[in-house]
């Protein structure tokens, strides 16, 4: 195979990869701009961790990392941006006083009713552009695709440096 300026510049634009990136990247600049509307100017890109892993009965700061794939020390952070928001709390875990349990205020269910009908939004933009039909085919073939890559779990230090 010849490579050419010509194809390498096509291949840039148009692989998988960029593209789940690009549409990816949209759906969530989408979703936190209603969000910023209902009165959170201050979310942004990193704080879409959080509120992805925020549970309702708590959660470990750990847990919550690993779910997310970024460091705990990331996580960390972000949780006291929220905590000093009002937004969670940060309780001892009363099985294990070593770690500490991020626990959702009401301010922060407001947030999180607030992040799902920002979603809604966004997902109801997209069905606008591309039709419902379309939406529920894009959301199965991802599903089936997500579901057979679990096999394929990124190295560790891949997970970490996880990029937004």
């Amino acid at each position: 195979m010849t490579l050419t300026h010509q194809s390498l510049e096509q291949l840039r634009f148009t692989n998988l990869g960029r593209l789940l990136d690009e549409v990816h990247l949209g759906f969530d600049h989408a979703a936190l701009a209603y969000l910023r509307a209902r009165g959170y100017p201050w979310i942004n890109a990193s704080h879409v961790h959080v509120m992805r892993t925020m549970q309702l009965d708590g959660a470990g700061i750990s847990a919550m990392a690993a779910q997310a794939r970024i460091s705990k020390q990331a996580m960390s952070k972000l949780v006291m941006q929220f905590r000093a928001r009002g937004l969670l709390r940060v309780d001892d875990d009363a099985q294990d006083g070593r770690n500490k349990v991020v626990v959702v205020t009401d301010a922060g269910r407001d947030l999180l009713a607030h992040g799902v009908a920002a979603l809604r939004q966004a997902e109801d933009d997209l069905a606008a552009l591309i039709g419902q039909g379309e939406l529920e085919a894009l959301r199965r073939i991802l599903r089936l695709v997500r579901g057979k890559n679990r096999t394929l779990e990124p190295p560790a230090d891949v997970a970490r440096r996880r990029r937004r």
